[in-house]
């Protein structure tokens, strides 16, 4: 989520989603192209220059584009969990849960790590 705030559709770049990250990319760069005016570019680097483009631009124009992201940003963790559900369907390695305290195992050890508790080979 963290690609996604940085730069709207990297994120799904990074689950290789790449038609889904154009289309966040290219709805992004178009919603602030034709809705942004022209005195919200900074003229210069400092920060006088930054506080005057940011007052160029309405709230509602604001929220527009922060919804878009936000919306962006709730896809891209919706997407992240649905082929994370994926691939450990087709794994066909499902991690076995303890039977005490129902947390993941770890196949290499004869006891959970959690918990502790002691498995035998047809609980394993």
């Amino acid at each position: 989520m963290l690609l996604t705030v940085l730069i709207p559709g990297l994120g799904h770049v990074y689950l290789r989603l790449w038609i889904r990250a154009l289309l966040w990319l290219v709805l992004y760069v178009t919603t602030t192209t034709l809705l942004l005016p022209d005195g919200a570019t900074p003229d210069g680097l400092s920060l006088d220059a930054f506080l005057a483009a940011g007052d160029a631009i309405s709230l509602e124009v604001t929220a527009l584009i922060l919804g878009v992201l936000f919306i962006c940003l709730v896809d891209a963790y919706m997407m992240a969990n649905h082929v994370n559900r994926r691939v450990r369907q087709t794994d066909g390695d499902t991690p076995e849960s303890c039977p005490h305290c129902r947390k993941e195992l770890d196949s290499d050890l004869t006891f959970c790590h959690w918990c502790t508790t002691e498995l035998d080979s047809r609980q394993k």
